[in-house]
């Protein structure tokens, strides 16, 4: 019998190496071929979906909701957007509380402003006594924004207060907003999402040797929050329609300046601190514009101005700080706010943006024909506070604005004729400078 050293038997290590290997590369390629995850599956629906919508351009529905006609009179309804005033239906349809829709139009992408007036009377309102009765001239206003897609319907509510303790603070008047998706989808199939896929067995990894010392992590830097970021505004100035040259000065947490060149199509971004601004503009020939904003850190926010061309004659206040309108506003017997054909404020509001130190005080003046003593001082108060909210809603800071009621102490022209009258309805405009 021969003995010698023969090949060593296999061991069982030996014939599991390439089994584990294979394995491993089997994982590997099941790893490569995985199905695309949940959200990936989302984006691209979102994607396909916004390709389906056909958006129509963006739509406003003013609406109206009233208080009880047995215990309040509705008298009068105003509502003016962007500047200009929005026909409405008889005070004799709106009476009952509603809600009454009273326009949808279409309106361009962007921001916008609804100023809302009505007034209001009790049931024992009587314009000729001084005792009896209240009345209330409510004014509100509201800046929303449209968006292509979708309708806002903007609600004008007028709401009794039970609780208030000042009976002229009983009635106030709000505004609610809710949008609504007006896009239609188009008649196509939606490619339905996949099952996410199914967990897979961990396959065993052999345990790393334990470090002796642990790494410590550098911790990450807090992404910056609204609050830090900058407020960001794209500006852009208009006059027929065209860009010009114009200079808009911003006034706030910050002082910024910013010049646009004429014909320039994309808008200026300005990046400054978020909070509360007062922009003004100026561009040569063209009436001046205020605007008041709030500005916060993130999304970049559009500010437009569409001038419109100086008159040859320009305001100018007298030797006693009077300034006189070239066309003055026009009052109704016994109303406080002026008549919607009325002379534009533009003018106005140009020579305080020019003059930002002056401030103005609006006397309010009636005929002594409209009611007793102290309704005509109401109604005279009445007269300036309604040319203070338009000059605010125009983009004046209020506390530039200061009111007072004069009754009919000041007439202006002889009470026994009715052009007389007529003149005597009206409101005078003082200068005061710091």
């Amino acid at each position: 019998m021969l003995c010698g050293k023969g090949p060593n038997p296999p061991t069982l290590d030996s014939l599991l190496k390439p089994a584990v290997v294979a394995l491993v590369l089997s994982v590997g390629v099941v790893h490569a071929a995985e199905p695309p995850s949940v959200d990936q599956v989302r984006a691209e629906l979102d994607r396909q979906l916004s390709e389906m919508v056909n958006t129509p351009p963006a739509e406003m529905r003013l609406l109206f909701v009233g208080l009880d006609p047995a215990q309040y009179r509705l008298d009068e309804v105003h509502f003016m957007l962007d500047g200009e005033p929005i026909p409405t239906p008889p005070v004799e349809r709106l009476g009952s509380p509603g809600p009454h829709v009273l326009v949808t139009r279409q309106l361009a992408d962007g921001p916008h402003t609804l100023v809302s007036n009505v007034v209001y009377m009790d049931a024992s309102w009587n314009m000729f006594s001084q005792t009896s009765g209240l009345l209330w001239n409510l004014t509100s206003t509201l800046n929303f924004q449209t968006q292509n897609g979708l309708r806002v319907d903007v609600t004008a509510t007028a709401v009794v207060v039970p609780e208030a303790k000042d009976p002229r603070r009983k009635v106030k008047l709000a505004h609610g907003v809710t949008m609504e998706m007006i896009a239609k989808l188009e008649d196509v199939a939606l490619p339905e999402m996949p099952p996410p896929p199914a967990k897979k067995a961990a396959v065993p990894q052999p345990e790393p040797p334990k470090a002796t010392r642990e790494p410590v992590p550098t911790p990450a830097a807090p992404a910056p929050t609204a609050q830090q970021q900058k407020a960001k505004l794209l500006v852009r100035v208009l006059s027929s329609l065209k860009p010009v040259a114009a200079t808009v000065s911003l006034r706030g947490a910050t002082t910024q300046q910013v010049s646009l060149k004429k014909g320039a199509q994309a808008p200026v971004q300005v990046e400054v601190a978020p909070g509360d601004y007062v922009a003004d503009v100026l561009a040569p020939g063209l009436l001046a514009q205020t605007r008041r904003v709030r500005l916060e850190g993130g999304a970049a926010q559009p500010l437009d101005f569409a001038l419109v061309r100086a008159p040859k004659k320009a305001l100018k206040k007298d030797e006693n700080g009077r300034v006189e309108l070239l066309k003055p506003l026009r009052f109704p017997e016994g109303k406080p706010v002026p008549l919607p054909d009325s002379a534009s404020l533009s003018q106005l509001v140009d020579l305080l943006v020019r003059n930002p130190t002056w401030r103005l005080r609006i006397e309010g003046h009636t005929h002594n024909q409209e009611g007793e003593e102290g309704a005509r001082k109401q109604l005279s108060e009445a007269r300036a506070r309604a040319v203070k909210e338009l000059l605010v809603n125009a983009g004046l800071e209020p506390s530039r604005l200061e009111t007072e009621g004069l009754a009919d102490s000041r007439p202006k022209a002889p009470n026994f004729t009715a052009r007389g009258r007529e003149l005597n309805r009206r409101v005078e405009l003082l200068v005061l400078e710091h």
